[in-house]
């Protein structure tokens, strides 16, 4: 492994002087990018804050998998209030302000809440696997206490995979895992190719690997019980019997709740894949980069990572576009009338 020196050249300038070294944008070119990056970063802030106060506000939205991806957003939200402004100082000035302690906390932060965000999509693809795959048992599979005990595990495990990036902070304990800059304007993170997979590498590709299974089965069985259902429906229409007419009243109760299954089960299959695709690039550069000694054009490098994040901006998007409850009840907070008198109550499937 390429020592960190030699990487990343001299450090002339001090801290406090806030003069970086490096070569940073022209003045009009930071002007833009800042303008861009502050808008992206308010866009995700208020998209999962919308989540977040869709959730608590709409008794309608309160079920278990909501649960999930109510804390998929607060992930996100973190991402946007946390991550990013520094991501952004640090891409416009080409510098870093905040000294190395905080360089080595935002790392841990920036892999915790990825990390969380991958354990989240399992755990949703876990409760879309049962609701679609064993809806009688689904309100013995995933009750409160297991809903509970998955979020629980989506952020400490996270934490805990992350946790090598603050043990660096003693050159005891991470001699010979990694390398780092005591240049004071810089933020690098150098690690080898055991802590790569450890932290990131591992988590995101065996997700994947079991995301793409669970979800094949998931479209799969959808698309049979969509058939039958349809074909009961059919035949109980042909009868003029009262029998048939209370099964098909059955039946049609039975589709509509299948349907928003179905319809819960796409758009959280769309948020999920997205993700996926959106960090794909980011682990496939971070091997690399490691393999090939560090040599990966530093332009691409700060490009995936911010296609990466780009994601925690889409789900409130995804969730506007193709979820009508939430729709509806991004519509009625952003107007005020989620706060009007028996609002919490409202129909949101039929609004």
């Amino acid at each position: 492994m390429m020592e960190a020196n030699s990487t990343l050249g001299e450090c002339h300038v001090p801290f406090l002087e806030f003069n970086c070294t490096g070569p940073g944008l022209e003045p009009t070119d930071q002007a833009l990018v800042l303008s861009i990056l502050i808008l992206f970063i308010a866009a995700t802030i208020i998209g999962n804050l919308l989540i977040v106060c869709a959730v608590l506000r709409f008794r309608q939205l309160q079920t278990r998998t909501n649960a999930v991806t109510t804390s998929l957003a607060v992930a996100d939200l973190m991402v946007g209030a946390v991550i990013i402004p520094c991501s952004m100082t640090h891409e416009v000035y080409r510098c870093w302000f905040f000294g190395q302690t905080f360089c080595r906390i935002h790392y841990f932060m920036d892999y915790w809440f990825t990390n969380a965000s991958i354990l989240h999509l399992g755990c949703i693809a876990f409760d879309r696997y049962v609701a679609i795959c064993d809806p009688l048992r689904y309100q013995q599979r995933v009750t409160n206490h297991t809903v509970v005990l998955m979020l629980l595990m989506c952020w400490l495990c996270s934490a805990l995979f992350s946790a090598p990036i603050l043990i660096s902070l003693s050159d005891v304990l991470s001699n010979g895992v990694m390398d780092r800059t005591s240049c004071p304007d810089e933020c690098v993170f150098i690690v080898n190719l055991g802590l790569t997979f450890l932290i990131g590498i591992c988590p995101y590709f065996l997700s994947l690997f079991i995301l793409s299974l669970a979800y094949a089965k998931i479209f799969r069985v959808a698309r049979v019980q969509a058939s039958q259902i349809h074909a009961a429906g059919k035949h109980g229409a042909d009868s003029s019997s009262s029998a048939s007419i209370v099964g098909d009243a059955n039946s049609k109760r039975t589709w509509l709740a299948m349907k928003r299954e179905h319809n819960a089960a796409k758009t959280l299959g769309m948020i999920i894949g997205f993700f996926l695709l959106s960090w794909l690039p980011f682990y496939v550069i971070s091997v690399v980069d490691v393999i090939i000694d560090y040599q990966t054009n530093a332009v691409l490098r700060r490009t995936v990572t911010w296609v990466g994040y780009f994601s925690s901006a889409v789900n409130p998007v995804l969730y506007a576009s193709f979820n009508r409850p939430f729709r509806n009840a991004f519509r009625d907070i952003v107007s005020c009338r989620a706060f009007a008198v028996g609002a919490r109550n409202k129909d949101l499937f039929g609004s």
